[in-house]
């Protein structure tokens, strides 16, 4: 392979990304074109328009309904004396009614004070979508940044490798070399020239599934380019108690508990009276047929009270309530379960976190120490004091040493960021 089809190669090959990118992306212009495209928040967020909507004063407001109503009679009467007689009758009635339910053991009020507490968990489910959401979104960001810095230690070593294999062919060509340094040589260049491709791969899948997540077509037309920067310690003891209070998931069960109570007070209501206060106003007309002016009208108003009471049901109420205890202790239940499986998750999180940070500060000194030893080695090597096998062992440390530093400095950012979604401060 020669140096020009090499060249030519790597350019074609670095296409894909170049060609497509019209605008370098910050993170916040990533989260926040995610979060106005992306097709499952936005039926969360219809999902708590309903529930907004469900949430009205008719269950403190009166019924009012209007009716109508119009028939007509044809008779046909046959006698020897008179023959044949033909009778038509006319029927209008018309009415409005008003219902209005004045006391129902509390229970409008238990029903207006349960749609509020529904749309407040409607609302929490997209806080919950939309943190998930940015997690996905920094994650992805942050493996480009992760990628792309591979993809620079990749041509990094094509470069050197290339460079280590004109060399060879030149001390081959003079006779100072053997040839399986050079087939060696020619080994190494082939395989760096595999990992580059390889390397070109992941970087533009993560590329298309930024794309994805950002629902902005099918063409990458935006570039990305940052870096990773860790944010100061976070002590466990203020996280603990951030995480208790504002963790997404622990409100939305205590949204749960509390709605597990307001089915208790609606099956409690059951065991109360009932008064409703009704009122209307009725038109009756008959038009008769044996003369024109002939008819019967009557109309009026006409109001009351009605109260019913359930004194006895067959022991359903009972039933329900106690049914309704047992979900308000399941609801109980479900929420120390999410407590403690939340607050173990940020136990392992945290631990995991803080050894990423410490692994980080040591490759960040091996990978120094690795550029270090490989400009000295290539240094050696140019002079022919260091032979080819013990230059490629410097260049695969350096590059082991360089993924390692970014493999431990992604895990502690991801881990960074999910301490802070446990904390509920995504949606902050």
């Amino acid at each position: 392979m020669t140096k020009l089809s090499l060249n030519i190669m790597i350019l074609l090959l670095l296409l894909p990304i170049g060609a497509g990118a019209q605008r370098t992306m910050s993170l916040d212009e990533a989260i926040m074109e995610a979060l106005e495209n992306n097709y499952s928040l936005k039926i969360s967020r219809n999902d708590e328009a309903i529930a907004d909507n469900n949430v009205s004063l008719s269950p403190f407001l009166p019924t009012i309904t209007g009716t109508g109503r119009q028939s007509q009679t044809t008779n046909n009467t046959r006698s020897s004396s008179a023959g044949e007689d033909k009778t038509r009758t006319n029927l209008y009635t018309a009415g409005v009614a008003l219902n209005w339910r004045l006391f129902d053991g509390f229970g409008m009020f238990t029903t207006y004070s349960r749609q509020q507490e529904l749309l407040a968990m409607s609302s929490q489910r997209v806080k919950i979508n939309v943190e998930n959401l940015i997690m996905r979104v920094c994650s992805e960001y942050y493996n480009i940044i992760v990628q792309q810095n591979r993809m620079q230690s990749a041509l990094t070593s094509l470069a050197l490798s290339r460079a280590r294999y004109e060399n060879a062919e030149e001390k081959y060509l003079l006779g100072v070399i053997s040839g399986l340094d050079l087939q060696q040589a020619r080994i190494d260049l082939n395989a760096d020239s595999s990992a580059v491709l390889t390397q070109q791969e992941i970087v533009v899948s993560a590329y298309i599934r930024m794309t994805n997540l950002l629902n902005a077509g099918h063409e990458i037309n935006f570039n990305i380019n940052d870096t990773i920067i860790l944010a100061p310690e976070i002590d466990i003891d203020s996280l603990r108690e951030r995480t208790l209070s504002f963790n997404n998931q622990l409100i939305l069960a205590r949204q749960g508990e509390k709605l597990s109570e307001y089915d208790i007070e609606s099956v409690r209501a059951n065991r109360y009276p009932t008064v409703n206060f009704s009122t209307g106003y009725n038109l009756t007309r008959n038009e008769f047929p044996w003369q024109a002016s002939s008819y019967n009208q009557t109309n009026g108003l006409n109001w009351g009270f009605n109260l019913s009471w359930n004194i006895f049901s067959g022991l359903e109420v009972n039933r329900r309530m106690s049914n309704a205890k047992i979900e308000a202790e399941n609801s109980r239940l479900a929420y120390l379960d999410i407590e403690n499986e939340i607050l173990g998750e940020l136990d392992l999180l945290y631990n995991t976190y803080r050894n990423n940070i410490i692994v980080t500060i040591f490759e960040t000194q091996s990978a120094e120490v690795a550029r270090a030893s490989l400009e000295i080695a290539m240094e050696r090597y140019r002079l022919g004091s260091l032979s080819g096998l013990e230059f490629r062992e410097y260049q695969n440390n350096y590059l082991n040493a360089i993924n390692r530093r970014l493999t431990a400095l992604y895990q502690a950012k991801i881990s960074e960021i999910g301490l802070r979604l446990l904390a509920g401060e995504l949606t902050e």
